[in-house]
């Protein structure tokens, strides 16, 4: 019985700290270390010096779940904990061979998000986006990127293709800084 009890807090021990490195990764990954890094370390050396305390860890999950639920109200994709989302320069079409696949992807500034993926050349794909489009106009002006994409170890790898100029690269790399949370939440499910 005693075991019993003391495997169920061992879970629930190991799922705070789970939450704690999940929630680690997501405010690196956002850049807000700066903000929190001090919050981060404080939850860490407390989980470490109450080890075998219940209700410290009950608190500090508690109070890890409302940090969470807070950056959630601000906007933040805490998804982005478990995906990061990185631009690798440009490929060409042999980056089949090596597990990526073409995109065409929309961004606008005030974070709109849409995307097409295919089989299709990156003219195609273009094509067909823009036939969705006409049948529903986005809310705001979309610029749009010829990629190729892979996602790897909690990764998602864009690359330019042939037809992505180095200039719309560059604005596709400023436009992943300042909105990094709603590609994350827009491209979650590619796999």
């Amino acid at each position: 019985m005693f075991n019993r009890i003391r495997t169920k807090f061992d879970e629930k021990y190991t799922n705070v700290w789970v939450l704690l490195s999940d929630t680690d990764r997501f405010v690196s990954r956002a850049r807000l270390m700066s903000h929190f890094e001090w919050q981060l370390r404080q939850w860490r050396a407390s989980l470490q010096s109450s080890k075998g305390n219940s209700e410290i860890a009950r608190k500090i999950r508690s109070e890890i779940v409302e940090f969470r639920r807070c950056r959630r109200l601000e906007g933040w994709e805490l998804r982005l904990g478990s995906l990061d989302i990185q631009l690798k320069g440009f490929r060409k079409d042999d980056a089949m061979a090596v597990g990526f696949r073409r995109m065409v992807l929309m961004v606008g500034e005030k974070g709109h998000v849409q995307y097409i993926t295919g089989s299709g050349n990156h003219i195609q794909l273009d094509e067909e986006i823009n036939a969705r489009f006409r049948k529903r106009a986005p809310a705001e002006p979309m610029e749009p990127h010829y990629l190729w994409y892979r996602r790897a170890e909690g990764v998602l790898e864009l690359a330019g293709a042939d037809s992505q100029s180095s200039e719309s690269q560059k604005r596709l790399s400023k436009y992943i800084q300042n909105h990094k949370s709603d590609l994350v939440r827009a491209l979650y499910k590619l796999t």
